[in-house]
């Protein structure tokens, strides 16, 4: 008969890589940038969104861009690392959904972080790269539709567990796909969007990327 811990293994296995995920998810890169900048708390300007778009419209261009990096390396990490060790696709999309919730409700800011977008994005792209393909084509046909990011977003968030599904032929790619669009929507409101916040404050892209520093105060 196999020791107990034979069969314990695995869980525990699971459970360290869920752990980890979340705790790399939950680094607070965009408001460690900002502080470092400017010295402020990014939870305290613009939108209050602890990511990418919102250091760029408070802080500065390159700190974004910078945050951007960092944020896409965590979610290709999140896939990579777990793929490499072995295990299996339900334990990659654990690890991933970790990171996701890390990066949403970090511990290190009191449950309060980032949407997440440029985590999830790395995240598939390593995992389905045609996936994330077919998302972006939709997003951008949507967006061209409606005139509005925040229904495009919407729309290829509803459409992502279908399009995972037939591009991977796994149920557990349309199961964690169903969980990080719910789990993105849960908290993807208007007055917090920051692509409206963008456009409000830059009326085209050539504003934007040819706006002055913001000075701090």
């Amino acid at each position: 008969m196999l020791p107990a811990t034979y069969y314990l293994l695995p869980i525990f296995m699971l459970l360290a890589f869920i752990l980890a995920g979340y705790l790399v998810g939950s680094i607070p890169v965009a408001w460690l940038l900002t502080k470092i900048a400017t010295g402020q708390d990014l939870r305290a300007l613009g939108s209050g969104n602890v990511g990418v778009l919102n250091t760029a419209l408070s802080v500065h261009r390159w700190t974004a861009a910078l945050v951007f990096l960092l944020e896409a390396v965590k979610g290709a990490l999140a896939v990579f690392v777990p793929r490499y060790l072995g295990l299996n696709d339900f334990e990659i999309g654990c690890t991933v959904i970790a990171a996701f919730v890390g990066t949403r409700w970090s511990i290190w800011l009191r449950g309060r972080g980032g949407r997440g977008n440029t985590l999830g994005a790395a995240a598939l792209a390593v995992y389905s790269p045609i996936a994330l393909a077919l998302v972006v084509i939709i997003y951008l046909a949507a967006r061209f539709l409606t005139r509005s990011n925040f229904l495009a977003m919407r729309v290829a968030l509803l459409l992502l567990p279908f399009v995972s599904g037939l591009v991977t032929l796994s149920w557990v790619s349309v199961l964690f796909a169903a969980m990080f669009a719910l789990l993105f929507l849960t908290t993807h409101h208007p007055e917090t969007d920051d692509h409206l916040l963008l456009k409000q404050k830059f009326p085209t892209l050539w504003a934007f990327l040819t706006a002055p520093r913001r000075e701090s105060k």
